[in-house]
């Protein structure tokens, strides 16, 4: 039975070709974006899940006057090991610099974490070498990933065997890590113990109760109860932390949930990944049913005969089942072929390494049921709709061919079909243009510097003399001054796109109680002159001005001063807590946005830094960007005279200050494909809903051109009911997309607005497409010849 079954089946669709490679396609390519939005969701939905003891881990957080983050101070971890029983054990992680490591000749600097030697009693990371129990015990031990050994020692196995770091320790080589989960939250190339870090000065210098900047995470004992544990804490901040920081509060938080509070568009992702999904499955499920059903109308005589000679219900269903359930799994099989091959490279291409996606058959086999499952319930739905429509058709109507005799038999379904397709069409689109413009808003916004025409150099060279390198320095600088191409530069820490996450409560001189939390950086000099940063009052710093170091001058911008209460601030004195130093305002610079528009300009205090030298980066303000390359052959070759482990590079800021947008830009490229494939989907639907009409209104047709109506009659005739189903369906979806939009543009403290031609921009595009595919289906119906249709009156 079966293989008549298919015979049929393969007939019908041969005989129909149209419609089965517009369905097979229209499926195919829904299916495959479908199967990556599935795929994105799934990864990160599983994140971190590579840890035995997932359920026990949790970290702790420190919550201030804002919102909770993520660093504690460094001594926690041991009190707590001490004071609660309920723990098992616990690590810090946490990164402090990044050491050179050298072994025959061979240097290399990769991302390092420090961690405790319990670290992988905490975590679970497969060892390629070594044993994880014993790697971090010693001191002078190191773990490398397998990329960083590769590098390092070839295919040999390293543990044993001794590297240096920077140029003066010997540390023994004791595991090397199998490659690390795409989807796990840490991604490091080098494990050293922390107690090296208790060798550095700077880190025991804050490394107290009051400085937060440890990353803490404890593994629970199977009958622990975190939220008891968790009522111990305030007791703990009470007992030890300085008198400045007891207004912390301490939070216990399941490790499961670290990447969304370190990356918190995550979970906007996960939900809006799956949305696209869900609209793709609608609008291709709708799509499928009514290409099926404008298909079967011609088959009615057929069901009809087979109702006649003693087919059962379930012996059409299966007929039909088998023909939608062949073109889905020929469709399904595409899809897979098409995410394989091109949707994921795309998406890969469109996000950071550690968002890499692919497609293993080994492991995510669930997934891809998941995906076939769907496609099954999606085939036998296709396959049902159409059969039972045919087989409520009155019989003897039927087999004479009359199906048009009931015009309102399953239209309101059909309507609401259509209505729901462009409406969720319209939806995309309105989010499309919304996002895009909020991208044009972004990087066509006033930053309050001048990014153009500023180079950014890399000066951190890891220089191996570095008394030498700052004596070449001093030259470089004097030959920039010189230079008549050169306006202005600075050597500073950081840049507009690289801003330290650095913090500390400050309060006016006298006045403890008005505390305020502000971003703390290193001024250095030159720098608003170079940015163009306008002063609000006051002035730069300068080395020219003893008093700038005596007097511990520091720069504030506009919204520090603003929370101050201050209307003036030039001169007035400030206080750190627990810094007895005093310093005092010299300048006051106006908001600028040292971050992407995502995030409000803070408070922010700018300390000087000292007298002019060697720092990460020199910004240089040339007067021709076409200067460009020969300041920087000049630089290049001044800074070769200092042996050095890097090489000296440079970009533009502007450059810099774009690509820091590039992850937007590629989730506007993503939500621009899919709303591409939703509205040529639709399309196709309702290319199958026209014809389908055209098929039932076949003989009113002809009778109409008998009577003397011309093409524009028959087309609007024909095609004004969807036009105005479409009008139906934008009235529904700019509300909604209004208020969706609302929402997606508060995730940006600084957003564009909502335009009125967005939403009617949107309207005409659905209208647009709509009347193009009715107006072609319209014309071919107008254009048939009337004897035909009336051929069996």
């Amino acid at each position: 039975m079966f293989r008549n079954y298919l015979k049929i089946a393969v007939r019908n669709l041969w005989k129909n070709r149209l419609f089965t490679t517009i369905n097979v396609l229209g499926l195919a390519i829904g299916l495959a974006c479908v199967v990556v939005l599935v795929l994105f969701a799934q990864k990160c939905l599983t994140w971190d899940t590579q840890h035995a003891n997932l359920d026990r881990i949790y970290y702790v957080q420190t919550k201030g006057d804002g919102k909770p983050y993520n660093q504690t101070v460094y001594p926690l971890l041991d009190q707590m090991l001490r004071d609660y029983p309920e723990i098992e054990t616990g690590t810090h992680e946490q990164t402090w610099n990044y050491p050179w490591i050298e072994y025959k000749g061979k240097s290399i600097q990769e991302p390092t974490d420090y961690v405790d030697s319990t670290f992988f009693r905490v975590f679970t990371f497969p060892f390629k070498y070594g044993n994880p129990a014993t790697a971090l015990q010693n001191k002078r031990s190191v773990v490398l990933s397998e990329k960083t050994a590769q590098n390092l020692f070839g295919n040999i196995n390293p543990v044993g065997k001794y590297v240096t770091v920077n140029d003066t320790l010997q540390y023994a080589v004791t595991g090397v890590l199998e490659k690390l989960p795409a989807n796990s939250s840490q991604q490091f190339e080098v494990l050293m113990p922390t107690a090296n870090l208790l060798d550095n000065p700077g880190f025991r210098e804050n490394a107290d109760w009051y400085n937060t900047f440890a990353t803490t995470f404890i593994l629970l004992k199977d009958d622990a109860d975190p939220a008891r544990l968790e009522a111990k804490l305030p007791q703990l901040v009470k007992a030890h932390y300085k008198d400045e920081a007891k207004k912390s509060t301490l939070l216990l938080t399941p490790f499961k949930n670290f990447i969304y509070s370190e990356n918190p568009s995550f979970q906007g992702l996960i939900y809006g990944s799956v949305l696209l999904a869900a609209f793709l499955l609608f609008i291709i499920s709708v799509n499928l049913i009514n290409l099926n059903t404008a298909l079967a109308l011609p088959r009615a005589k057929e069901v009809a005969m087979r109702q006649v000679v003693g087919a059962t219900r379930r012996l059409v269903l299966e007929q039909f089942w088998t023909e939608s359930g062949l073109v889905v799994m020929v469709a399904l099989l595409l899809s897979v072929l098409f995410a394989v091959f091109y949707l994921v490279p795309t998406f890969n291409q469109l996000r950071s390494e550690n968002m890499q996606l692919s497609i293993d058959f080994d492991t995510d086999y669930p997934t891809l049921l998941t995906v076939l499952s769907i496609a099954l319930v999606v085939a036998l739905i296709a396959g049902t709709y159409p059969a039972l429509y045919l087989m409520k058709l009155k019989t003897t109507d039927a087999v004479k061919g009359k199906i048009s005799a009931s015009p309102r038999q399953g239209r309101l379904r059909q309507n609401a079909l259509i209505v729901l397709q462009f409406a969720l069409a319209v939806m995309l689109i309105l989010g499309t243009i919304g996002m895009r413009e909020q991208l044009k808003f972004m990087k066509e916004a006033n930053l309050g510097y001048d990014k153009e025409n500023v180079l950014v150099f890399k000066t951190d060279l890891a220089f191996r003399n570095e008394n030498a390198a700052l004596s070449q320095g001093r030259t470089i600088f004097d030959q920039l001054r010189a230079n008549p191409n050169v306006v202005s530069f600075t050597s500073t820490y950081y840049t507009p796109v690289a801003y330290q996450n650095n913090f500390n409560t400050y309060y006016p001189n006298g006045n403890e109680k008005q505390q305020i939390h502000v971003r703390h950086m290193s001024g250095a000099v030159n720098y608003t002159e170079t940015l163009k940063i306008p002063m609000l009052e006051g002035r730069n710093f300068s080395d020219a001005t003893p008093a700038d170091s005596a007097n511990n001058a520091v720069i504030i911008n506009e919204s520090a001063m603003r929370a101050f209460g201050w209307k003036t601030a030039v001169g007035k004195k400030l206080r750190q807590l627990n810094n007895p130093t005093i310093y005092t305002v010299t300048g006051v610079t106006k908001d600028y946005h040292y971050r992407d528009l995502t995030d409000r300009v803070e408070p922010m205090l700018q300390a000087y830094g000292g007298r002019e030298s060697l720092n990460s980066y020199l910004l240089v303000r040339v007067s021709d960007r076409a200067n460009a390359p020969a300041l920087f052959e000049t630089l290049n070759r001044e800074f070769k005279k200092t042996p050095a482990r890097r090489s000296l590079s440079y970009t533009y800021l502007a450059d810099d200050i774009a690509k820091s947008y590039r992850s937007l830009d590629n989730l506007w490229q993503m939500i621009s494909f899919v709303t591409m494939i939703a509205i040529l989907t639709a399309c196709a639907g309702i290319f199958g809903l026209v014809t389908l009409v055209a098929r039932q209104r076949t003989k009113e047709i002809g009778i109409r051109k008998v009577l003397g109506a011309n093409i524009g009659d028959i087309i609007v005739l024909v095609g004004s009911d969807f036009l105005k189903l479409v009008g139906l369906a934008i009235l529904i979806a700019l509300p909604v997309g209004w208020l969706s939009g609302q929402k997606m543009l508060n995730y940006f403290a600084y957003h564009t607005p909502l335009h009125w031609w967005a939403f009617a921009l949107a309207g005409l595009v659905a209208v647009g497409i709509a009347l193009l595919t009715v107006s072609f289906q319209s014309i071919r119906a107008a254009l048939m010849n009337p004897v035909k249709s009336l051929r069996s009156e």
